[in-house]
């Protein structure tokens, strides 16, 4: 029972950063794999460092063809950041976080992806 309070404490951890989409398929993702925890709170540095001015959400994404689910981190700007070459800056911060990836064999389970913030 107290795995479960420390999941779930750590999930409302996630929620103070990450705007989270679809909660309860979001928890069921991580139960299979918890070094996404682990992911998505290591990356929260480069994020900051990254896209200061951004703000961040997590939703999922079913690919049917390969049967295959996973997290997509969002990265909400602005339309104009959006339009003016947010992809480069997503490349650069995949670069950045590569090692993370490696050492906690995140590869395909966490996408990031941009996402235009709507005020």
């Amino acid at each position: 029972m107290n795995e479960f309070l420390d999941f779930d404490e750590k999930f409302s951890d996630l929620a103070e950063y990450y705007a989270i989409d679809s909660p309860d398929e979001i928890k069921n993702q991580i139960m299979m794999n918890e070094n996404i925890f682990q992911f998505l709170q290591g990356v929260r540095p480069y994020l900051e460092e990254s896209f200061d001015d951004a703000e961040f959400s997590l939703g999922m994404n079913f690919e049917p063809e390969i049967d295959y689910r996973f997290i997509i981190l969002f990265i909400n700007v602005s339309q104009e950041k959006f339009n003016n070459g947010i992809g480069d800056e997503i490349r650069s911060f995949n670069l950045k976080i590569k090692s993370l990836r490696k050492e906690l064999g995140i590869f395909r389970d966490v996408l990031v992806f941009p996402e235009i913030k709507y005020v």
